[in-house]
């Protein structure tokens, strides 16, 4: 209990101090005015951190335009037509009371049609060089791949149309095909303005 006797004293004491030393107007607004400017020292951003921010504002400004032109282009890429991912076309029609179809294949399709038949018709006609011919032989070097094909003179019989070809000499190019099976189906020679393989 003798506490709180001790408390109401210091209590009364502090109040007489403070009526004995309160400060004078103008110290007041002084004191105010140091600490209006210090709050303002740290309130105050320099440029530098200005800069940061409008930087990071605008890189989320483009971030975002990015994303929704982005999402916008890809909504449309998914519904556009595209004729080209197709191999064929179907129109179908009623023209004077009947019922039509059209089937319109792709240049595309055809392309690769076209690509696959001209890579079968390389594999069948290669290019050699004769290399060696005596009575019933000749000897010719395949430009494809390390080949020497013999070729007797009663292929050569069977397939010579011309009396050229009784003519040549080693070293001549010449253009051979073969069918499916295999077999030397033509022998022609290549204009001697040719002198290596193709």
């Amino acid at each position: 209990m003798s506490d709180k006797p001790q408390a109401e004293q210091l209590r009364q004491a502090y109040q007489q101090a403070k009526q004995q030393h309160k400060p004078t107007a103008l110290q007041q607004r002084q004191l105010k005015q140091a600490c209006r400017a210090a709050n303002a020292a740290v309130r105050q951003v320099s440029w530098w951190q200005r800069g940061q921010w409008i930087l990071a504002c605008g890189a989320l400004l483009v971030l975002a335009t990015v994303m929704v032109t982005q999402e916008h282009i890809q909504h449309t890429t998914v519904y556009a037509l595209s004729y080209g991912d197709y191999e064929q076309v179907e129109t179908h029609s009623v023209e004077q009371g009947h019922y039509v179809t059209h089937i319109r294949e792709q240049k595309q399709a055809l392309d690769k049609q076209f690509s696959q038949q001209q890579k079968r018709l390389n594999e069948q006609r290669f290019y050699g060089r004769l290399v060696h011919s005596d009575q019933d032989t000749w000897f010719v070097a395949d430009c494809r791949s390390k080949t020497l094909l013999e070729i007797k003179h009663s292929v050569l019989d069977a397939l010579q149309a011309e009396p050229v070809l009784s003519d040549l000499a080693p070293g001549q190019m010449l253009a051979l095909d073969k069918n499916t099976d295999g077999h030397l189906t033509t022998i022609a020679a290549v204009p001697r303005s040719v002198y290596a393989c193709p």
